[in-house]
């Protein structure tokens, strides 16, 4: 169990305060707690209960977490394209696999960025001066082929939206590139920014009570996460949604 800080309570000794009560030292707890909350205090809280109950009676917002509640791709619905209905809208994800989803089912919107990694291996050949051929032969130019393998490694950013929902059924999460934007009608541009952009204000209005978080997307908060064996934008997104379930 990892265990989790909302924004610290407004007492002048909080962070001495949680590092006595952690067990770490004040200086790896003003590392730890820098930055956009939540953040994550301890990767493997020892008795989380007795931990939290602490805590909680000093009036800090706290809470442990099994890593394996944090969910990745393979249990949301990937879209890939969406279609209104009266009360809310057809999923569909790039397998023709449709999922109706109510306006009111949604809880929240999160915006955030995803990083592609694509290594590929890229091959050469050149010819160049064969030294000891060249001394066998009475000193006449050979050459030989010379073939050289190098690995280069891109990356590529992908924006994308996520549309958790309330009523048990996986979440949907929207990637700028793998989105049709059919469902935007007559608005529909020719950039898919753009386009992701309108879908975004489109979900608001359609669903107010659902709040839109940006933190996934704020300078250092997903790098600033410990490792935990977990992709760590899916873990700001776990962390996010909990911090909004405990109304911060």
């Amino acid at each position: 169990m990892f265990l989790s800080l909302g924004p610290l309570p407004a007492r002048p000794d909080a962070i001495p305060l949680a590092a006595q009560l952690a067990g770490l030292a004040t200086a790896d707890v003003m590392r730890l707690l820098t930055g956009t909350f939540p953040r994550i205090l301890l990767r493997n809280a020892p008795e989380p209960e007795a931990l939290l109950a602490a805590f909680q009676a000093e009036g800090y917002l706290a809470w442990a977490s099994d890593p394996a509640q944090v969910q990745s791709d393979a249990q949301r619905m990937v879209l890939r394209d969406l279609s209104w209905t009266e009360d809310g809208f057809l999923a569909q994800d790039g397998q023709g696999r449709s999922q109706a989803c109510p306006f009111a089912a949604v809880r929240l919107l999160q915006r955030g960025t995803r990083t592609h990694a694509a290594t590929v291996l890229e091959t050469s050949t050149s010819r160049k001066v064969d030294l000891g051929r060249a001394l066998l032969s009475g000193g006449m130019m050979i050459t030989k082929k010379v073939t050289t393998t190098t690995e280069r490694t891109t990356h590529a950013k992908e924006p994308f939206l996520l549309v958790q929902r309330s009523d048990g059924l996986p979440d949907l999460m929207i990637y700028e590139h793998r989105m049709s934007y059919q469902c935007l009608g007559t608005a529909m541009g020719h950039a898919t920014l753009a386009n992701l952009g309108l879908l975004v204000a489109k979900f608001q209005s359609l669903c107010p009570q659902a709040p839109l978080d940006d933190r996934v997307n704020r300078p250092g908060f997903v790098a600033g996460l410990p490792m935990l064996g977990l992709d760590p934008v899916d873990l700001g997104l776990f962390l996010v949604s909990e911090a909004r379930q405990r109304g911060c």
